[in-house]
């Protein structure tokens, strides 16, 4: 069907052809909105659709350049930060501690300088000269060349970035913070921050290839050089580099999180399912085995991020199908594996006594144990339409700050509890 001006008069009034007619030639759809607006130049849905088309093209000018700047100015400052300081003070004992505070404070930079705020930023500033300060005197024992760190402060290095990302939603959603739509909102972000990061970070090891290789036909072998300078210098600052396209080139419109764990929700529910069954079959046993422990504990975290994104995924409203019973059997086994670890782990408190490491996974069980709980009711509410159809949000969106809560006391806490032992 070709589009003309014509074509789109007779569908004015109506949205849904117009979108369909968009996707199908946005070109051709454009010129022919141009046409028509100046047979019929009072039409409100003409200058509407004009603005819409114009908009495009205005982000991907002058303002989309300036931020742009901004973005490889931040890039540069995280590389410098987490690079320049280690060569001095050590790499085994530097970027354990700091790599991941300037990761995330580039992040939550990007978004102040996007959206300035007095208040985020001195709230930043305070919390990074303490965090600093912090883990700069978090004990460590040095064995010739290696730095080893004992349980406590292992610990709280895990758990120190899950605390700062509380600080980092804070500057994504502004002063929408206490909204918990706007929180899963930036659960999303997360999701495509994952995504875009590891596609940029796979373009960028091609590339990395590509110059060792164009080096070593000139007998220049510079990789000893490159990885540790170059190399490292531009993998911190690849989630900056992410977070940009997913502001602005793609304009937070992208949902390929959402949508794979939407696809693959049916697939990981398979592949747990036979898991489970071949590893009880086999002996496998969390009670003893201290390795199967941490291997479930490993799939109760990843089955439970499948099944929060293909909830968010899910549309207020929408009737129930396949996926719905999917997401309530995945979500189920969830609660199942939780079950099992957190029994596994109360177990091994009662016969081998209390460690940094089995309080800070008996914590995160905990937690785990209650938020899945409170999904599996609301869900079944919802399969039910006995709740509101938005009440998943809040479920997912008001929890969130429980996770970075107890990820803060397991950080600074903990290592003074046991003496940072």
């Amino acid at each position: 069907m070709h589009i003309t001006s014509s074509l789109i008069i007779d569908r004015l009034h109506q949205p849904e052809e117009l979108e369909s007619l968009y996707r199908k030639d946005p070109d051709a759809f454009r010129e022919a909105v141009d046409k028509a607006i100046h047979a019929l130049p009072d039409s409100v849905v003409l200058q509407v659709w004009k603005a819409r088309l114009e908009y495009k093209q205005t982000v991907l000018g002058a303002k989309h350049g300036i931020r742009l700047w901004y973005a490889l100015g931040i890039c540069l400052a995280v590389g410098a930060l987490v690079r320049l300081p280690a060569i001095r003070l050590g790499e085994w004992w530097y970027y354990p501690r700091f790599a991941p505070l300037w990761i995330i404070l580039g992040l939550a930079g990007y978004f102040l300088v996007r959206r300035p705020d007095r208040a985020l930023l001195i709230t930043g500033v305070i919390l990074t000269t303490v965090t600093i300060v912090y883990i700069s005197l978090l004990p460590t024992i040095r064995l010739g060349e290696d730095w080893h760190y004992t349980d406590s402060v292992v610990m709280a290095l895990i758990h120190l970035p899950i605390s700062l990302w509380f600080y980092l939603g804070l500057t994504f959603l502004g002063d929408s913070w206490r909204d918990a739509r706007a929180r899963v909102r930036f659960l999303r972000y997360n999701g495509e921050l994952v995504i875009l990061t590891t596609v940029v970070g796979l373009s960028g090891m091609v590339l990395s290839g590509l110059t060792l290789a164009l080096f070593q036909l000139i007998d220049l072998n510079i990789e000893e050089w490159y990885f540790p300078n170059i190399g490292l210098f531009c993998a911190v600052a690849v989630p900056v580099g992410a977070t940009y396209l997913f502001d602005m080139v793609f304009n937070r419109r992208i949902a390929i999180a959402p949508v794979l764990a939407h696809v693959f929700a049916p697939l990981f529910l398979i592949m747990i399912v036979t898991y489970l069954v071949i590893a009880l079959a086999k002996g496998a046993n969390p009670f003893i085995d201290r390795s199967s422990l941490i291997t479930f504990n490993g799939l109760l975290l990843l089955v439970l991020a499948i099944s929060i994104f293909s909830l968010v995924e899910r549309k207020a409203g929408s009737d129930f199908g396949l996926i719905d019973y999917i997401n309530l059997a995945l979500v189920s086994l969830t609660l199942v594996i939780n079950v099992i670890a957190l029994s596994a782990i109360l177990f091994r408190v009662a016969s081998f006594g209390i460690t940094p490491n089995r309080v800070a996974v008996l914590g995160v069980n905990v937690i785990a144990l209650v938020h899945l709980g409170w999904i599996l009711a609301t869900y079944i509410g919802l399969v039910r339409r006995k709740i509101r159809p938005d009440a998943m949000d809040h479920v997912i969106g008001d929890y969130l700050p429980v996770y970075s809560a107890w990820a803060a006391v397991v950080a600074f806490l903990l290592p003074v509890a046991f003496a940072f032992g």
